[in-house]
């Protein structure tokens, strides 16, 4: 064989090896998270009498109240790291929320009146941790399992393990993540009927996306944070759903239904279906419940999100109905400010699969975090009341809810062949439009240190 190469054999190959060299930078940036933009979408915002009913849909005391010793909140303020009675408990009580949402008996006529209820999902595993095997279980609700996309808010349940003798014992985590797993009671309760009606409208606005509620166990490092050691629960789940897949029912399987979950796959093909490509955004809380959190947004794909909740933050205030009656209200939740990277959390199994992340986590955090001061002395009410009417009214926009009893017109869709991104988080009129974005992620790349805060 002649080592000898032409000219002309040279420089193809130059141009070959240039060309290889931009197509792994392409891959490369993909796999670090990158977001490719293309579609956009409205959905309309609620009138001001809508946005000033929020807060009269039901009364979130009985689940955040830190004076009354019943309320779902000081139930759950306890030591319960995982696979521990108390961490029972606590899960119990979570459930007996839902299953007081759910008929004792099956409803014949669904499309009438009557509760439709949860699907519920304990799906439990062994972790296995330096403090040897331990159960641990996450509690998934979903209001329709059929329907082709989810949105989904998530919080951990667990509280950090401490060891006896270290004088932490007794360490309840309330902002971490206590007080943003009785938001998500709350917003539950507070929705149920309108999610309801919503479902009873049959094809379309209400069976193409519906509202799953995820409770982490396992979130917390058992001693010092790595890869291995923390965020148990979610990894699992994102495991289980990434081989597992979603089966439509009949009523699902129409070709709009189709479509709107090719939206959001972004593949053009209609084979089996993994259960994490039906998740169309999450939205993780977690460190919640301090008076004055500074929320910034952590990923370019969801600034328009960020941006809804600062919105609706606004418009809450401006109807009057943001904060208590006796709270003298406080300051913005969210801030504009540009951050590098991200901080380590439940949300990363899932953002490493192409899902879209929200999260809503205070930067700098709580100067109570992992201390035993993080207790119901660290919690405000009046700033864990706004976050409850915060999540209603963003949700409740989102799936396009009739809040007001009667029936809302106009559907949430695609607006098919429109390219590139479309002004990212401004309003005009009632329209918020926003540019449809799809994470990449084509392997799970470790992140850099330097640029990702560590949530030991």
């Amino acid at each position: 064989m002649s080592t000898h190469t032409s000219p002309l054999r040279r420089a193809n190959a130059l141009r070959t090896t240039s060309y290889l060299t931009l197509l792994l930078l392409l891959l490369a940036g993909l796999c670090t998270g990158h977001a490719i933009r293309t579609k956009t979408r409205n959905y309309p915002r609620f009138p001001a009498s809508d946005v000033a009913s929020i807060s009269s849909l039901s009364d979130p005391a009985p689940y955040i109240s830190l004076t009354d010793p019943k309320s779902f909140l000081s139930r759950i303020l306890i030591p319960r790291p995982p696979d521990t009675p108390n961490s029972l408990s606590v899960r119990n009580s979570i459930l007996s929320i839902f299953q007081s949402l759910t008929p004792s008996f099956p409803n014949t006529n669904p499309t009438k009146t009557g509760k439709l209820g949860w699907h519920t999902l304990q799906h439990s595993f062994i972790a296995s941790t330096p403090e040897g095997d331990k159960n641990m279980t996450n509690l998934i609700f979903t209001k329709n399992p059929s329907a082709p996309r989810k949105l989904i808010i998530a919080a951990h349940y667990d509280s950090k393990f401490f060891p006896r003798g270290s004088g932490m014992e007794g360490f309840v985590g309330a902002t971490d993540s206590a007080a943003p797993c009785a938001f998500m009671v709350d917003l539950a309760v507070a929705l149920d009927d309108a999610l309801d009606r919503r479902e009873r409208g049959g094809a379309g606005k209400g069976r193409d996306t519906t509202l799953q509620l995820a409770f982490f166990d396992g979130e917390e490092a058992y001693r010092q944070w790595t890869s291995t050691d923390s965020i148990y629960g979610s990894s699992e789940l994102a495991k289980h759903w990434g081989e597992t897949y979603w089966n439509p029912s009949p009523s699902t399987s129409s070709s709009k239904s189709s479509r709107n979950l090719e939206a959001r796959r972004f593949k053009n093909s209609y084979g089996p279906v993994q259960h994490i490509q039906t998740i169309e955004h999450m939205v993780l809380l977690d460190l919640l419940g301090a008076p004055n959190p500074t929320i910034p947004s952590y990923y370019d794909s969801t600034k328009w999100l960020h941006t809804a909740f600062t919105d609706a933050e606004k418009r809450l205030d401006k109807a009057g109905v943001l904060w208590p009656k006796a709270s003298k209200g406080g300051k913005s939740f969210f801030s504009n400010k540009k951050t590098w990277g991200g901080i380590e959390d439940d949300h990363l199994p899932f953002l490493r699969n192409g899902v879209p992340i929200l999260h809503v986590i205070p930067s700098p955090f709580p100067n109570v975090w992992h201390k035993l001061s993080d207790d119901r002395e660290a919690l405000d009410y009046g700033t864990m009341y706004a976050w409850c009417m915060i999540l209603r009214l963003v949700v409740a926009e989102y799936l396009e809810l009739d809040v007001g009893g009667g029936m809302r017109k106009g559907l949430r869709g695609d607006e098919v062949g429109a390219e590139g991104f479309d002004s990212i988080g401004k309003f005009k009129s009632k329209w918020f439009k926003w540019g449809r974005v799809e994470l990449v992620s084509l392997t799970p790349l470790p992140t850099p240190l330097n640029f990702m805060q560590i949530k030991c």
